[in-house]
């Protein structure tokens, strides 16, 4: 599931979420502002204008537009290490993969773990975190550049627990 096919699926309330973590990353809240200002061709001045709410919608429809797929997985990969941390270093270690905190550190192609220690892995997150929470992250991490993981996304196929809801009219 590509990252704006994600953001389509969460609601308004996920997506702030999200983005308000990712925003803690400096570099996050310039990105986000040239994608709207670009790809939804709002002129400056006029966007600054915009109450709250509407730049919210704004950022929400940007991050849900095809053309946006490379900010959308940076804002999600962003607001994912810094609201779900513990999870994804859980994630990280379970699979002896390299990483610093929630950071994955491996240069290059990440290598696939064997599919038993990755469906004991994902179960345990599962357990641990709820499907929701796990399916998110997960689908994000297989749209990584490094990550070739077919058995993952076999499993995120066909597993209902990691099915993620759309929840986007709510």
């Amino acid at each position: 599931m590509k990252p704006y096919e994600i953001f389509r699926r969460l609601s308004s309330s996920e997506i702030d979420a999200l983005v308000l973590a990712a925003c803690e990353d400096d570099e996050i809240p310039d990105k986000i502002a040239g994608g709207v200002l670009s790809l939804q061709r709002v002129p400056l001045h006029r966007f600054e204008r915009f109450t709250e709410d509407v730049r919210k919608g704004y950022v929400r429809k940007t991050l849900r537009d095809k053309r946006a797929e490379d900010l959308s997985l940076f804002v999600i990969s962003t607001g994912l290490v810094g609201s779900k941390a513990e999870m994804i270093e859980a994630f990280l270690a379970a699979l002896d993969l390299p990483h610093e905190g929630p950071s994955l550190t491996a240069d290059g192609a990440v290598a696939e773990p064997p599919e038993t220690l990755l469906k004991k892995t994902v179960a345990d997150l599962v357990a641990a975190h709820g499907g929701r929470d796990v399916a998110l992250f997960l689908n994000a991490f297989v749209e990584q550049p490094d990550v070739s993981w077919p058995s993952l996304v076999a499993m995120l196929a066909t597993d209902e627990s990691l099915a993620l809801e759309d929840r986007s009219a709510g």
